[in-house]
């Protein structure tokens, strides 16, 4: 692949963060007047389309760190980030990197912060799936109303359709 440009490579970065073109022009430095132009010219390049998905690639995440996150979450490791009255020292926790452990935070009436973490039953159970460690069975009832007789003189009759129609062919000598 061709180098991109800085401003190419920036337009890039800011159109995979807003993943509106004209805007991702503006924030690379393109004229607002001619944004819109710029970005629908800059996204049909191939060096352009190309850069775009191989930057979607680098940040997808990957099978590997799926697992990795579910396993984190699951043993949900933040003892040592509680405090004794329960509150969550959560400068800390992010200072760890643990971050993608916590599912949201909010403020509860009285102005204290309350942390929500991942569920670790949750966690365990898409492990669980994924490693085939559950069978889940499922038991089905009903009857199903069928004619074996039916069903075998339907089959005879268009096998005897197919046969008959093969004699025919071969008696008019041309194929079918």
């Amino acid at each position: 692949m061709a180098r991109l440009s800085t401003r190419r490579r920036v337009f890039v970065e800011e159109y995979l963060t807003c993943w509106n073109g004209a805007e991702a022009a503006r924030r690379a430095g393109y004229s607002e007047r001619t944004a819109d132009r710029q970005a629908s010219r800059l996204l049909s390049l191939a060096e352009i389309q190309a850069y775009v998905q191989q930057r979607i690639s680098e940040k997808a995440m990957g099978a590997d760190e799926v697992l990795l996150r579910l396993t984190e979450q699951a043993r949900g490791e933040i003892a040592a980030y509680l405090a004794a009255d329960g509150s969550v020292d959560l400068e800390h926790l992010l200072a760890d990197g643990k971050g993608h452990l916590v599912k949201g935070t909010r403020r509860d009436r009285q102005g204290n912060l309350v942390v929500e973490f991942y569920d670790a039953q949750a966690a365990l159970t898409l492990l669980g799936r994924h490693h085939r460690l559950f069978s889940d069975q499922v038991q089905l009832s009903g009857e199903v109303d069928i004619d074996i007789h039916d069903y075998r003189a339907e089959l005879e009759r268009r096998l005897l359709e197919v046969v008959e129609s093969e004699d025919d062919s071969a008696l008019s000598g041309q194929p079918e």
